[in-house]
């Protein structure tokens, strides 16, 4: 089984609701783990991610120690970067053996093409968060944010998470949900089998017809309301929800 998970959002709210999420997320890797042939994280996994040369941020130690278990296990383990944890450098690839795309990715899997992205900047006329993000992720930014003491520079990071959520939240996601299926669209035309992205907080499976067949575009939604994620067994993407994965594997 091939799993998609996105919109954890861990560091996100009082810390207890926060460990309770992580508590799911544990469980869930642990579960899926027996039967995973690959896993790929598409972006927004944590509310907001800065490392430092010799620094990572204290916080969800389990969830970084679960991933490297997959990872150790010969679980392949891909991590598209979202528009909340786009501070990696290389901790992920050269301590935790897991594969970094800072853009949209393409896989083919079972013979079926895939396109991947997380879905952030894809919004009709969202010139501003692509500004935004130019800003944020610019090499001279992330040197001299490097320089910051930890404390001070993760608090940033919190801070800079708030303000994108605030615009999203603002904009309500109305345009990004024309975009990001018009995005899909167009790939599916363009010969995809699957599209793939998260960003919008809500679940979405939609089929478009072109002249050379047909497509499937999933957005599988998030932790912090729907509790969803996607799986494919070879042969068919399915949405899924957590509580019904946690509810076949009770006992096991």
């Amino acid at each position: 089984m091939i799993y998609f998970i996105s919109d954890q959002h861990l560091g996100l709210g009082e810390r207890s609701a926060d460990k309770q999420r992580e508590r799911d997320l544990l469980k869930f890797l642990t579960l899926a783990k027996p039967h995973c042939e690959r896993l790929f994280i598409l972006g927004d996994l944590f509310d907001y991610w800065f490392e430092y040369a010799t620094v990572v941020p204290k916080y969800h130690i389990r969830t970084l120690s679960a991933l490297a278990d997959y990872a150790d296990s010969g679980i392949s383990v891909e991590y598209l970067i979202g528009n909340h944890d786009f501070g990696h450098k290389t901790f992920f690839e050269e301590e935790l053996g897991i594969t970094i795309h800072k853009g949209d990715h393409e896989a083919v899997l079972h013979g079926k093409r895939f396109y991947l992205a997380h879905g952030d900047g894809k919004a009709f006329n969202d010139t501003g968060y692509l500004i935004l993000r130019a800003v944020l992720r610019n090499p001279v930014a992330l040197w001299l944010w490097k320089w910051l003491h930890p404390d001070v520079g993760v608090g940033i990071a919190a801070r800079a998470s708030r303000k994108s959520r605030a615009y999203t939240s603002d904009k309500q996601f109305g345009n990004e949900r024309d975009g990001l299926e018009a995005f899909a669209e167009e790939k599916i035309k363009a010969g995809c089998d699957f599209v793939l992205m998260g960003h919008l907080h809500k679940p979405i499976e939609k089929q478009f017809e072109h002249k050379a067949g047909r497509g499937l575009y999933v957005n599988t939604g998030d932790w912090l309301t729907h509790r969803t994620y996607a799986e494919f067994d070879g042969v068919t993407l399915r949405l899924c929800r957590l509580d019904d994965f946690f509810a076949v594997h009770r006992g096991k």
